[in-house]
């Protein structure tokens, strides 16, 4: 029997790797001012799914009890976030909590993390307040991201960039670790490929075989990236270590970004629109 090519079978191997997570849940669920917790009930059901709420006193959260994947979201008065930080702290939620500080016209759209799951976050009733809202809902929901923006279109966009910035960051790093050549390979496109299939899975695409097509047009062309990876750092003695960690993380973002353009457009089974796109990025 013929033997596949490597970037084929990669694809086929991430695609049953990520497929048998595709059943994980996220969710998201709001507390605390009312009038912020119905704009945001708006803000993050355009095209989908409603949040949850949790009506109880500020007080009593300290009894939230959530699952992995549930990320929590406080809207809370400025006078108000002392007591909601101290009942989070004593809580023992299994997701992450974000507490929305409404700061108004004062609000900086800074992240600070008084705990290992909680991030407190100033916030404002602006585009820019909901988009970094957003984004840390993506980040909280850690391994679940996929899920979340899976559910909830509204943070389809935070959820890919959250998959692709950690997948880069791990590629960044093998780059950085690998010193026999080629030995970075089979790490960096299995990682390109589990982006690829979570990207798709984000915006709503079965996670069957006919995507092992658009795989592995996205895995070759990582092929034709790290050779070229490889040239460059041959070509510049002693900082070659430099070059793989740099192009192992710009390539997969590249693909990333590409992938996402991809199922933006309706993801129809074309490797020549799949490695179109990503070369594209490439210039």
């Amino acid at each position: 029997m013929a033997r596949l090519p490597s970037y084929v079978s990669r694809a086929m191997e991430a695609w049953k790797d990520v497929s048998g997570t595709a059943g994980q849940s996220a969710s998201v669920v709001l507390a605390g001012d009312p009038r912020l917790v119905g704009l945001a009930q708006q803000q993050f059901s355009a095209g989908g799914t409603v949040p949850g709420s949790w009506t109880r006193p500020l007080a009593e959260l300290s009894t939230f009890s959530s699952v992995p994947g549930e990320v929590l979201v406080v809207f809370a008065r400025p006078e108000e976030e002392g007591e909601v930080l101290d009942a989070l702290a004593h809580a023992n939620p299994k997701g992450k909590a974000i507490v929305a500080v409404d700061e108004g016209p004062d609000a900086t759209n800074r992240a600070k993390y008084p705990g290992n799951r909680c991030i407190r976050l100033s916030f404002a009733n602006t585009p820019a307040g909901w988009g970094r809202l957003f984004g840390l809902c993506a980040e909280a929901a850690g391994e679940h991201a996929a899920a979340l923006g899976r559910r909830y279109p509204a943070l389809r966009s935070a959820a890919a960039d959250r998959v692709i910035t950690r997948t880069s960051g791990q590629n960044a790093l093998i780059g950085l670790a690998f010193f026999v050549p080629g030995a970075d390979l089979p790490a960096m496109t299995l990682n390109q490929a589990k982006m690829a299939l979570s990207v798709a899975s984000i915006y709503g695409e079965d996670l069957n075989k006919e995507r092992v097509v658009e795989l592995a047009a996205i895995v070759a062309a990582g092929f034709g990236l790290r050779a070229a990876a490889r040239h460059l750092s041959r070509s510049v003695p002693g900082i070659g270590w430099v070059v793989k960690a740099g192009t192992g993380y710009a390539a997969t973002m590249a693909m990333g970004k590409g992938a996402v353009r991809y199922f933006e457009k309706g993801a129809p089974a074309s490797t020549s629109r799949v490695v179109g796109l990503v070369g594209s990025l490439r210039h």
